[in-house]
């Protein structure tokens, strides 16, 4: 045996997995990252089990292995006694429970698995695997075998047992008019006790206790971080409602779940009800209502005793009034607590800090709490500007109906418009609460990592004392997400005039400004943030490139060339079809100018927009179908279809490269050389190598999403540039651009390489 995993192929596969004795193999992949991290687990557990053998399997160099075992998500871990499958599961395990795992394995029945087995098979085939009641039923619902007597209504009545499909009795209880009512018993396959406890009229109530056991299980217990040390657990209801959890170890000693520790004493301020939490090393007394949510009054305390925090609930939302341990929080020294309201979750009303003896030191009205449909649908947040004076007039109707939230955001606009720091500064001395810089930073920190897709969460941490730069940065990306980029970059202006010192910042303004289409400006802000984010500057620049491209005659800076086989020697399509196409095309991109033109004011030129197609269009647009045809015996979706209205300036940018890629490639198929129709078709003699460039690239970039571009190194596939970078070098999160590029190119040359397609925007053409 060895105290190390071996790599396992097909030729070692049987070999090993079938010689005596418990083997271990883990499938896995180098991609993945769940197996990467499961690695050294397995690793240290072979160590520790010399007397198993632990093998691996490379899931992308042992495909025909892993399509045999149908392994469809990884890591898959498989073990085997004598040939024979003796467990399988997905995902990787903590290494507890990987070592408990394989303790239990070691002293499995291989006779007794192979019965289970056979069992199942019965189970599959509808027929009652020995040690069921000949007269249960199968339950599709729950995958097990249940036997039990109804009354008259066909409710459930009196005691109901249920069998596993391989035949093992899982559970026992007793129904009351379909509910279940008294004691219940769970079992291991074993045949022990894994839970028991008691029902009233359908919910839990009294203790409910769950036991491991030493043996190869099904059942669960040691899940969410549980330490394989618990041997018990009792969670007690009242009335499906939980009230508390206990852990016990072996010896039948109170312990910590997550590791096994002796539970710790409890101090004498705590109240007995309290538990201790070690994931956050607190106690804590909560009230949950019926649906498991804090209700009531909820406590935590310190591990020496001092209350940390209290607050009121109402269905799991912070209701009422709310005190905590405020020390080192606050620009005062002397604070040592805080105490206020909160509506909803919103902190509002009068907060006040208070020092040690509860001296008041300070106190600040928050306003009124301000929720997300009322602040989604404010003004503050509309896209059209304003005059600063308009902005601080709207600040101050806010400020007379105590809408200070909205005042903030409203003075934010007006700073971005006359660039006027000190009103803004003002107003958050008066409305906002006085927290300590490194506080403020993480108190809109946590709120930009856990809801910063919500206008109540980043407005009301303003007035709670938040960064406000970081607070107005999260409002910028949020505006930007929504397709308000003027809005946005009110936002961003004003969160860097209120933190000049910070040059990250212009990575959120270049975003937005190329949403805007100031695709000039941006660049100019990438130069500002080479000096401190070169990397992040380079990205800014490329994806500037590759979103305002020239749209000029593209194929002419092309020499096509494939390495495929099987290449279309010329088009396959008459010309009339051809320039059926052509003027799709041109609908299209035509489509996309005019919603872009729309979104500047007349007579403004943008450099890299779309080209004029009314040449192309001599009678006007053309129809795009919705339709399903028939495409020799198959039928096929086309769908010429582009919706524009409501689209981000960036995505319409990508629709009309797309597009006109496919376009100029396809006049290029006729002989052309600029935006002109086709009066015939003369293919160039490299057409075929065209068609074939085409779908190469298109693979190199998915490959390049999908594996880093793993498979093009391994085929040795050739590179090419992207808007003057090499396909390996160009960001994962632009790779898209260039991905949508050449999948609208390539479906242009399928449908034109084969007479029988109809239109390029057919289903069958796509994705492939």
């Amino acid at each position: 045996m060895s105290e190390h995993p071996v790599d396992l192929t097909a030729e070692s596969f049987e070999q090993t997995t079938g010689a005596p004795g418990l083997v271990l193999v883990d499938f896995w992949a180098e991609w993945c990252g769940p197996c990467r991290n499961f690695a050294p687990i397995f690793a240290a557990t072979a160590q520790k089990h010399p007397d198993v053998v632990f093998g691996k399997v490379d899931t992308e160099a042992e495909q025909e292995l892993a399509g045999r075992f149908e392994v469809q998500s990884i890591p898959t871990l498989m073990a085997f006694k004598g040939g024979v499958m003796v467990h399988r599961s997905s995902g990787a395990m903590p290494a507890g429970r990987l070592d408990a795992l394989v303790k239990s394995l070691k002293s499995v029945d291989v006779d007794a698995v192979k019965r289970a087995e056979e069992n199942k098979k019965l189970t599959e085939q509808g027929i009652v695997p020995p040690g069921v009641h000949p007269e249960a039923e199968w339950d599709a619902g729950d995958s097990e075998w249940v036997y039990g007597a109804k009354d008259a209504k066909g409710r459930k009545q009196g005691p109901y047992k249920y069998w596993r499909a391989d035949g093992t009795l899982c559970n026992e209880c007793i129904f009351e008019n379909d509910k279940p009512h008294g004691p219940f018993k769970r079992f291991h396959e074993s045949g022990e006790v894994s839970q028991d406890g008691a029902f009233v009229r359908g919910d839990l109530h009294g203790p409910r206790t769950w036991y491991a056991s030493d043996k190869y299980t099904t059942e669960r217990m040691h899940e969410n971080g549980v330490s394989t040390s618990i041997r018990k657990t009792v969670m007690t209801y009242e009335h499906g409602r939980v009230v508390g959890v206990k852990h016990y170890d072996g010896q039948d000693r109170r312990v910590v779940p997550t590791t096994g520790e002796p539970y710790p004493d409890r101090p004498q301020n705590v109240p007995l009800e309290a538990e201790y939490r070690e994931d956050m090393n607190q106690w804590s007394h909560v009230n949950l209502d019926v649906a498991g949510e804090r209700h009531g009054l909820s406590r935590f305390w310190l591990p020496d005793g001092e209350l940390l925090w209290e607050g009121e609930y109402v269905d799991g939302s912070r209701q009422g009034l709310y005190r905590s341990l405020a020390k080192d929080e606050y620009l005062d020294p002397a604070v040592r607590f805080d105490e206020g309201r909160f509506d909803q979750d919103e902190a509002c009303d009068v907060w006040t800090l208070l020092d040690a003896d509860r001296a008041v030191l300070l106190s600040r009205d928050l306003g009124v709490a301000q929720f997300e449909d009322e602040l989604s649908e404010s003004q503050v947040l509309s896209n059209p500007p304003r005059p600063a004076s308009a902005w601080r007039e709207y600040a101050e109707t806010c400020l007379k109906a105590r809408k200070h939230r909205e005042a903030v955001l409203a003075m934010a606009r007006a700073v971005a418009s006359d660039q006027v720091v000190a009103p803004m500064l003002d107003l958050l001395e008066r409305v906002a609460l006085p927290r300590t810089p490194k506080n403020a930073r993480g108190t809109a920190g946590e709120v930009l990592e856990n809801a910063s897709n919500s206008w109540a969460a980043l407005a009301g941490a303003l007035v709670r004392g938040g960064d406000a730069a970081m607070l107005l940065r999260g409002c910028a990306v949020l505006l930007d997400q929504s397709d308000k980029p003027r809005a946005a970059l009110d936002f961003i202006n004003a969160a860097m005039l209120l933190a000049p010192e910070r040059a990250d910042y212009l990575f959120t303004r270049g975003l937005i400004l190329l949403n805007m289409g100031l695709d000039a400006h941006a660049l100019k802000d990438a130069e500002g943030l080479a000096k401190v984010e070169p990397d992040t500057a380079d990205f800014l620049r490329a994806y500037t490139r590759g979103l305002f491209p020239v749209f000029d005659f593209w194929p002419a800076k092309e020499t096509p060339h494939s390495t495929y086989n099987d290449l279309p020697e010329k088009p396959a399509q008459p010309l009339s079809a051809i320039q059926r196409i052509v003027q799709k095309y041109a609908t299209r991109l035509q489509k996309i100018r005019t919603e872009l033109q729309g979104r500047f004011k007349a007579g403004v030129s943008m450099p890299w927009m779309p080209p004029d197609m009314s040449a192309l269009l001599p009678e006007g647009p053309v129809e795009l179908v919705e339709d399903e045809v028939d495409v020799g015996e198959d039928s096929v979706s086309v769908d010429e279809s582009l919706a524009v209205a409501g689209v981000g300036l960036p995505d319409l940018i990508r629709f009309a490269r797309a597009d006109w890629s496919a376009l100029t490639w396809l006049l290029w198929s006729c002989g052309e050389s600029k935006l002109v129709m086709p009066r015939k078709v003369a293919a160039p003699a490299n057409f075929g190598h065209a068609a074939g460039m085409s779908s190469q690239r298109l693979w190199r970039a998915r490959d390049r999403r999908v594996t880093g571009g793993r498979g093009a190194k391994a085929s040795g596939a050739a590179s090419f540039d992207f808007e003057g970078v090499a396909i390996d070098a160009v960001h994962p999160q632009l790779v898209g651009i260039v991905e949508q590029h050449y999948s609208e190119t390539q479906a242009m040359f399928y449908w034109l390489a084969d007479g029988d397609n109809v239109s390029p925007w057919q289903d069958n053409l796509r994705g492939s």
